[in-house]
């Protein structure tokens, strides 16, 4: 049961996280460059969530039982 809800919580945190990265790109329509788009998801939050969502899905999974 709580290998289900780490990897329940996993996905809402990649999904959350992957929908700020796609927002981000739309500062390439307003002539902005790579560098200030990397900037940009390296500094906020919410698109950092994508890695404790990683670790979590990756725990439940590979997580070996005693």
């Amino acid at each position: 049961m709580f290998k289900i809800l780490k990897i329940l919580i996993g996905i809402n945190l990649i999904s959350y996280s992957l929908m700020f990265f796609i927002m981000y790109l739309n500062l390439f329509t307003l002539g902005y460059s790579i560098g200030y788009y990397l900037t940009e998801i390296f500094t906020h939050f919410e698109t950092l969530l994508i890695f404790p969502g990683i670790y979590f899905i990756w725990n439940s999974l590979f997580k070996k039982k005693y």
